[in-house]
């Protein structure tokens, strides 16, 4: 079976990280719906100081969802953190208010887990879990006479059935949007079988065929690596593996180790510290002394001196305080 590499290497990653931008987005539009829907039927029913937070809520709502449309997912990750802090104080808030009246709301911090199934590891999901739970069992022990009483009597049935209707729609959302992000990250992670002698022939096909379209395939794979690297330069983070490269460009780390030896003689530790290296040398050569050599190693993705002293003489054949002996001394004495 025959398969084109650079279709799947422009498909893979980048169309996932599509798919998660609209995961956001499309949750979001339909938070939006929800709440406006509960918006206008609190004004409908007289409960105009109900209906004035909400509205507060939509207006925000409204700004985050055109932020959310403007930005690519790979901004967007790094608020992700933030998004899901402020996402559980605003459903603390909300049960706050209604808990007098609709315990019921209770149900929206089960949909945490299911909404973050795809965007977080298993680690953080139990681990985050569990304090959420910590902190919902304060709201059980809490006397009923210290929250606020937001729902008429008269409403109060009908306010019950739209808590249950949201929950049972937000929660179909998700379950539809996890499988389709489950079965795209499927896809991409084993589009290729371990052996790369059947990753793009058939059995029948010659040998220099398979060598050559094997070949082809790493080279595509280090290309796409080596412009990830230089751009968008994830070797800074002192923990980044290959595990998260492999995450990143949705290709299974076998794939990617042999791209880089191929290509280059060095596995991926080797061609991290390589980037390290060459970009704590032109800092040296640039800002040292102005800002210490702790500090160029530390922005460079080093966490121990030890670690970048061994690194740099495996590199450079010399030690870092050789190196900065041998540069001119007028490269860097504007800073003395």
């Amino acid at each position: 079976m025959k398969l084109n590499v650079k279709e799947f290497l422009d498909s893979g990653p980048s169309s996932l990280d599509q798919l998660l931008k609209m995961y956001y987005f499309h949750y979001n539009l339909l938070l939006l719906v929800v709440l406006s829907v509960h918006t206008l039927v609190f004004y409908c029913e007289g409960q105009n100081l109900v209906a004035f937070i909400m509205l507060g809520i939509l207006l925000f709502l409204s700004m985050l969802t055109m932020i959310i449309y403007r930005l690519e997912y790979q901004v967007l990750k790094y608020f992700l953190n933030y998004y899901m802090i402020v996402k559980t104080i605003f459903l603390y808030g909300i049960l706050f208010l209604f808990w007098k009246k609709a315990p019921e709301i209770i149900l929206f911090f089960a949909l945490l887990p299911l909404g973050t199934y795809n965007l977080y590891t298993f680690r953080a999901l139990v681990l985050s879990t569990l304090i959420i739970g910590v902190f919902l069992i304060f709201f059980t022990i809490i006397p009923q006479s210290f929250f606020p009483v937001l729902i008429n009597e008269s409403a109060l049935e009908f306010s019950k059935f739209k808590i249950l209707f949201t929950f049972f729609v937000v929660a179909l959302f998700f379950i539809f949007y996890n499988s389709k992000i489950t079965e795209k990250k499927f896809i991409v992670r084993n589009s290729f079988t371990d052996g790369p002698q059947y990753a793009f022939t058939s059995v029948a096909e010659d040998t220099n065929d398979v060598l050559e379209k094997n070949t082809e395939m790493y080279n595509e794979i280090y290309k796409k690596i080596i412009d990830y690297l230089d751009h968008q330069m994830p070797w800074k983070k002192h923990d980044y593996s290959i595990q998260d490269l492999s995450y990143n460009f949705g290709i299974n780390t076998t794939y990617i180790s042999r791209a880089i030896s191929i290509n280059t003689g060095m596995n991926f530790k080797n061609l991290i510290n390589s980037y390290r290296i060459n970009y704590i040398k032109e800092e040296i050569k640039v800002n040292y002394p102005k800002y210490t050599l702790m500090y160029i190693y530390m922005t460079a993705g080093f966490k121990h001196q030890s670690t970048f002293n061994r690194a740099f003489k495996q590199i450079e054949n010399k030690t870092p305080s050789e190196f900065i002996k041998s540069i001119e001394p007028e490269s860097y004495a504007l800073y003395e």
